[in-house]
């Protein structure tokens, strides 16, 4: 920028300086750095160095005016292709579509679809929304700490570098801090599509805040009270704050689900209440009995894929809650897997086509997949060499006992993992097979807390069309 400091502070300009006269001499340059003297300068000095040069003669070549004129034709010619060529390329939908593929990032699809209504309509179709998220996955932003030792600290917000330009501003822009929120946050209930759900405390009932940290001027909005059941005799409550969320329409729809069993340990009941996008009270979606006892587990969490509900349950077990078909059924965990402490999670699959199963196990890591009655291993990676990369104390061998890996959360459609080693979080790229340390327990922590990671939101907010008959947006 002319005047503008090379260090990029832009609140310092030089003084603005007016454009010479048409009578100014050209014969030297310009002290100033006005562009537009310049450009005349430069061109005064181009006009005279072709009147010092004589044209030659050359007896092939036309008169003047026939060359000025096949010059002009030409010109008109090639510019009038350029356009034929831009307008084939443009003009062909299925072209056009393979090309705003490519674009990479859901800020950079809704600038795309700022061009025109056409464009418009492509980037915000369902199918092509459904074909961009597979070849451009939801990107990870970063991830909230929760300190589980003392509820009244609010989890803290990390960003995972270095992020693209595109996703940078969108970090910079956000409002993560949960601390407005910290006199009444008794818990961190996890991160879904760009919201984060934390649970409040009013001194008699609990509740569930949703905050947008991409969308800050939504401020917190709060869920109607979980509904409330009368536990009956004989029974007693073996889970009562499972919450599990997913994507519908343009928001999040909400699934409560609480299991009460025989003090005999005889048989259960599963009672589910749903919470759909924009209600505002719960509705009872289903009543499930069974002549077996469900002992449900808190780790690993339960997971919702294509509206079925997965639950770890006693030593070797995955109860299943078919929300469609109304039923509970069970798979046991593949040969040689149990629970154990933090070394089993779950993750539902791409296109909430089934389940994964991740296990670790001293330096390896194993990832099922359950689809079709059968579980298939996808992934057995071992992190030696990548944690002797990482040169941490404690981590110079396998040996379980001075070095445990524990697994702390994992992202959807078997993305990523978070793990714990020797007072390390590591992350761990699944796809490209990439460790990294990502946070050091400070002293004064005894162990690190649950991480809850943040994605980028899926799909994209496009701008609201106008009814009218031109092109605008």
């Amino acid at each position: 920028l002319p005047g503008t400091l090379a260090s990029g502070d832009f609140t310092q300009r030089s003084p603005r300086r007016s454009p010479p006269a048409a009578s100014d001499d050209f014969s030297s340059p310009p002290d100033s750095i006005d562009c537009g003297a310049q450009l005349r300068w430069e061109g005064r000095q181009t006009m005279d160095a072709l009147e010092v040069i004589p044209p030659r003669d050359d007896p092939e070549k036309k008169p003047c005016a026939d060359v000025y004129g096949e010059s002009q034709h030409h010109s008109l010619t090639t510019s009038t292709t350029g356009m034929d060529v831009v307008s084939k390329v443009l003009d062909d939908d299925n072209l056009l579509r393979e090309i705003i593929l490519c674009v990479g990032f859901p800020t950079t699809l809704v600038c795309a679809s700022l061009v025109c209504k056409c464009w418009y309509h492509h980037a915000s179709d369902r199918k092509f929304l459904s074909r961009f998220h597979e070849g451009n996955p939801s990107h990870l932003l970063g991830f909230y700490l929760e300190d589980t030792d003392d509820p009244s600290v609010a989890a803290h917000f990390f960003p995972m570098l270095p992020q693209p330009a595109e996703l940078a501003t969108v970090i910079r822009s956000a409002r993560f801090s949960l601390d407005p929120h910290r006199s009444e946050m008794s818990d961190m209930m996890g991160c879904r599509n760009g919201n984060v759900l934390i649970s409040l405390y009013d001194g008699r009932d609990f509740t569930v805040g949703v905050h947008s940290p991409l969308h800050p001027e939504r401020g917190l909005a709060v869920l109607p009270p979980f509904p409330e059941l009368q536990i009956q005799d004989g029974y007693f409550c073996g889970m009562n704050d499972l919450l599990l969320s997913k994507e519908e329409g343009d928001g999040l729809s909400y699934i409560y689900v609480l299991v009460e069993s025989t003090m005999e340990r005889t048989k259960s009941m599963v009672h589910i209440d749903v919470l759909r996008n924009g209600d505002t009270v719960w509705r009872r979606h289903l009543d499930l009995a069974t002549d077996r006892f469900l002992c449900p587990r808190f780790d690993p969490k339960a997971v919702l894929a294509d509206d079925k509900i997965y639950i770890a349950s006693a030593q070797r077990d995955i109860v299943v809650l078919d929300l469609m078909g109304s039923s509970i059924s069970t798979i046991l965990l593949p040969q040689g897997v149990e629970y154990g402490d933090r070394d089993t999670t779950l993750a539902r699959a791409n296109n909430a086509s089934g389940v994964y199963l991740i296990h670790a196990k001293k330096l390896e890591l194993c990832i099922w997949l359950h689809k079709g009655g059968n579980w298939l291993l996808v992934h057995n990676i071992c992190l030696r060499e990548m944690v002797a990369g990482l040169k941490m104390t404690g981590c110079e061998d396998e040996n379980e006992a001075t070095a445990p890996l524990r697994i702390n959360h994992v992202g959807d459609y078997d993305e990523f993992v978070f793990l714990e080693m020797s007072r390390c979080a590591l992350h761990l790229d699944i796809k490209y097979k990439k460790l990294r340390k990502v946070y050091d327990v400070e002293e004064k922590d005894r162990h690190l807390g649950d991480i809850h990671p943040f994605m980028m939101i899926w799909p994209p907010t496009f701008p609201t069309l106008k009814n009218d008959y031109g092109n605008a947006i």
